[in-house]
């Protein structure tokens, strides 16, 4: 697989890793997201290329790397015939010689542009630029040895983060800066999970010839962006101009929709869907040995009955080996329901990772997760209905339950779970949320124990909730030692927030309806207030 961590690659490879197949992918660096393993290759080295597949002698060949842009081409010609074609020329002679089935993709930018209909597989393509040049010079190539796949626009977020022009976009989106858009040409995209679908499912049959990858819509720019703001529910600001204003305009054909009625006539279950976007919801779990219970929360996740396009970063922050294993294994659980999910190797402590984290993932808005969190499969649409723009909700948290064997920590965390403060402010174990307003309140993280309570201090009272319809379980200290432990973390966290001067941090009134609520279950609340003094005592001996 060449172009592994492509846009388009690392959705292939990563289908066809979770499939089982045995894939080497070739890159020019290693792979960000973890889903693939990748050789490092100048594949312009025509005698390194030679030595790799005389060495593993690959029965299938999808080769994806190229210079992808008409402009670039246009700038540096040889630059783009060395990759396009004569890398291609290397690969097909060895498909030829080990009867191997091999892939190369062109491209809708080969047409005049003049026709009034979608183009067909039968229709004369033209050399009106450079890239077209080079495009059509790989593809005869090919032609006899394996397949052509000549694929419409494609879009959607990459696999492997990364900006590119669909992430410029839904930035600008959420922003509500003005972006100037062309009506005067014609496209028929098809999303990355689709087209991946589609190459995985000819490679399988081993079809060979020509085939065109075409959405059944036919959109212009301007349709395209419309269609992504509505998913994304933002109003978009949007200045006309003619595709000759764009880069490269004057070679750009104003009509480059495919038909795809010979992929659907042939294989009728490859055919691409709709353009759909979805409103993305972010992830971040930091992972600190968590080797053994990572697999509550990647699973809960897995399970979620969600409209949202997940991205999920797994943010492993203490460099050993086991957990960076556990998350590489796991990750596949996420991406195979469709979620984007990026095993990262952070600095140390949770801050650092989050913040890590938080930097490849879309605007939106974001659920911290501790490692061993189970959502009901509910959470993540309660979640992001009670986060939604206008509904005045900016920090939520789902409803929590305790998993733990212990007599005493079952009495110390029910009387917890009914304190005043607790229910309203609301308080938090391991699971929340913000709105994408939300987290546009702090640019950068301050270095705290308790990040979920200075968060929470971003936000008025009454712009935080319990979401009642959603639940999250986690594991608590088990035991009265544990629980003393865990007091004192809790302790020191607050003593660091006591010196931050934040808006709605904490009052006194956090101790109204305290003793009342004791009373109620005097043996638990005699558990709890037993717990805060061995606490209170052992950290004024710790000082």
């Amino acid at each position: 697989m060449t172009g592994a961590c492509g846009q388009l690659g690392g959705h292939v490879t990563d289908l066809l890793t979770r499939q089982g197949v045995p894939v080497l992918g070739v890159g020019r660096r290693a792979c960000r997201a973890g889903h693939a393993d990748v050789v490092g290759l100048d594949l312009r080295r025509a005698d390194d290329l030679g030595a790799l597949l005389r060495r593993y002698r690959p029965t299938h060949i999808v080769h994806l790397a190229a210079v992808s842009a008409p402009a670039a081409v246009a700038a540096d010609p040889g630059a783009g015939w060395v990759l396009n074609t004569e890398v291609t020329r290397q690969l097909a002679a060895h498909a030829r010689d080990e009867d191997a089935w091999l892939l190369y993709p062109s491209s809708d930018f080969i047409w005049p542009g003049t026709a009034h209909r979608r183009y067909r597989e039968t229709d004369r393509p033209s050399e009106r630029s450079a890239y077209a040049w080079t495009k059509l010079a790989g593809e005869r190539a090919v032609l006899g040895v394996g397949l052509v796949a000549r694929f419409s626009l494609l879009y959607g977020t990459p696999l492997c983060p990364r900006q590119t022009t669909w992430t410029r976009v839904v930035d600008r989106l959420h922003a509500g800066e003005e972006i100037p858009v062309c009506s005067d040409e014609f496209r028929t995209p098809v999303s990355f999970p689709d087209a991946a679908r589609i190459v995985v499912g000819l490679g399988e049959r081993r079809v060979r010839g020509l085939i065109h990858v075409a959405g059944p819509e036919v959109l212009t720019p301007r349709d395209i962006l419309l269609r992504m703001a509505e998913g994304l529910g933002v109003t978009p600001n949007l200045r006309r101009i003619s595709r000759r204003d764009l880069p490269g305009g004057a070679d750009r054909p104003p009509n480059m929709a495919m038909s795809g009625a010979e992929l659907a006539r042939r294989h009728s279950d490859l055919t691409p869907a709709r353009m759909r976007v979805r409103r993305p919801f972010g992830v971040v779990i930091p992972v600190y040995r968590g080797a053994d219970v990572l697999h509550r929360s990647v699973e809960s996740l897995a399970a979620q009955q969600t409209d949202a396009e997940l991205h999920v970063v797994l943010a492993v922050n203490d460099g050993l080996p086991e957990t960076l294993r556990a998350a590489h294994a796991l990750a596949p659980t996420l991406r195979a329901t469709g979620a984007r999910c990026v095993v990262l190797e952070t600095p140390p402590g949770r801050v650092p990772a989050i913040e890590a984290a938080e930097a490849l993932l879309p605007p939106g808005p974001r659920l911290y997760l501790d490692q061993d969190a189970v959502l009901s499969p509910n959470a993540l649409a309660a979640l992001a209905a009670a986060l939604a723009p206008g509904a005045g909700t900016h920090f939520a948290v789902p409803a929590v339950r305790v998993a733990t064997r212990s007599v005493i920590s079952r009495a110390y965390y029910r009387t917890w779970r009914t304190l005043p403060y607790v229910r309203q402010s609301p308080a938090t174990m391991g699971a929340y949320a913000v709105s994408a307003a939300g987290r546009a309140r702090w640019e950068t993280w301050t270095r705290v124990r308790s990040d979920d309570k200075w968060v929470r201090w971003h936000f008025a009272p009454e712009e935080r909730a319990v979401v009642p319809t959603a639940t999250y379980e986690v594991i608590v200290p088990n035991g009265p030692r544990e629980l003393v432990r865990a007091r004192l973390r809790y302790q020191r966290g607050n003593t660091e927030l006591d010196t931050l001067d934040l808006t709605h941090g904490d009052t006194h009134s956090r101790h109204r309806g305290v003793i009342p609520t004791l009373l109620r279950s005097p043996a638990a609340g005699a558990v709890f207030l037993t717990i805060h003094a061995i606490a209170a005592v052992t950290g004024r001996w710790s000082r």
